[in-house]
C-alpha cells in the first residue's frame, strides 16, 4: 500500500509537467505616459502596458495590452488653461520585434478624451515584442500642416528572471 502511495504521489507532477499548455503565462504591468511637447501639454496620452510572457524558455512577449487615453486639451469641464487651437491629437504605439516592426496603432482626440485598449501585434504575426514606442502629435484640424510632434518615448519588455 505504502509502495502504491509513493508511486502515485510520484506520478502527479509528472502528469502536470507532461500535459501541453497547462501552464499559465504570466503579464507584467508597466505604466506609460507621453505628450506633445508643447508648453500646455495639449495632446497627452497614459495608461498602462501589460507585457504578456508566454511559457517557452527564454520567455518571449506573446503581446502587449495597451490600456489608457489621450487628452486633447481644452477638454470640456477639464483642468487648465489651453485655448482651442484648431489642432488635433493623435497618439501613435509601435510594436517592435527588435529592429522589425510588428505592429502600428494609432487613435486620435480633438478637445475630448478619448479611452482605447488593444492588443499588440494585433494580427496573427507571431514575432516576440521586445518594445513600444509612443509619440503624440498634433496637426490641424481644417489647414495642412505643418504638424509638430513629442518625443518619441520606448518601454522595453520588462527583464524577467
Amino acid at each position: 500500500m505504502r509502495a502504491a502511495r509513493f508511486v502515485a504521489a510520484l506520478a502527479a507532477p509528472l502528469a502536470v509537467v507532461a500535459v501541453p499548455g497547462t501552464a499559465h503565462a504570466a503579464t507584467i504591468s508597466q505604466p506609460f505616459y507621453a505628450d506633445s511637447g508643447d508648453a500646455c501639454r495639449y495632446g497627452v496620452t497614459e495608461g498602462t502596458l501589460g507585457w504578456r510572457f508566454g511559457t517557452a524558455s527564454p520567455l518571449p512577449v506573446l503581446g502587449v495590452d495597451v490600456n489608457g487615453k489621450l487628452t486633447d486639451r481644452p477638454v470640456l469641464n477639464g483642468p487648465g488653461t489651453c485655448a482651442s487651437d484648431g489642432y488635433y491629437s493623435s497618439a501613435t504605439f509601435i510594436a517592435y520585434a527588435g529592429t522589425v516592426e510588428v505592429d502600428r496603432q494609432t487613435r486620435t482626440a480633438d478637445n475630448s478624451v478619448v479611452p482605447f485598449t488593444f492588443t499588440m501585434p494585433g494580427n496573427a504575426t507571431k514575432a516576440s515584442v521586445n518594445r513600444v514606442v509612443i509619440q503624440v502629435c498634433r496637426s490641424p484640424v481644417i489647414t495642412l500642416p505643418p504638424s509638430y510632434c513629442g518625443t518619441p518615448v520606448t518601454y522595453l519588455a520588462p527583464p524577467v528572471a
